[in-house]
């Protein structure tokens, strides 16, 4: 698997945590609407926004980069660092350690 590939899928990968961290972002923002620390919720989603669409343009000029005919492989690449992901958010981190003994 190319470096072009891996980088690509890093970056997608890091670009779909930048907007869950987005939206999570906005979430706080209209919860905390005319209490003392809406201001804070208003900075941090503004920051937000912008890391997600620095994020953008990164995935993208990384996935421009890939030859046509690998892009299956960066996909394929994503969904196995999906799969980890969701598999270590839903381990304990005792066990995680222990297999990393």
């Amino acid at each position: 698997m190319s470096r072009r590939v891996r980088r690509a899928a890093r970056l997608a990968y890091r670009l779909r945590s930048a907007v869950a961290e987005q939206d999570r972002a906005h979430r706080f923002l209209t919860e905390s609407a005319g209490q003392p620390r809406e201001a804070t919720y208003r900075r941090r989603a503004r920051v937000a926004d912008l890391r997600a669409r620095w994020a953008t343009s990164r995935a993208r000029r990384a996935l421009d980069q890939v030859p046509a005919r690998d892009r299956a492989d960066v996909d394929r690449r994503l969904q196995a660092m999906l799969r980890v992901d969701s598999i270590l958010t839903s381990t304990s981190p005792a066990a995680v350690r222990r297999f990393l003994r």
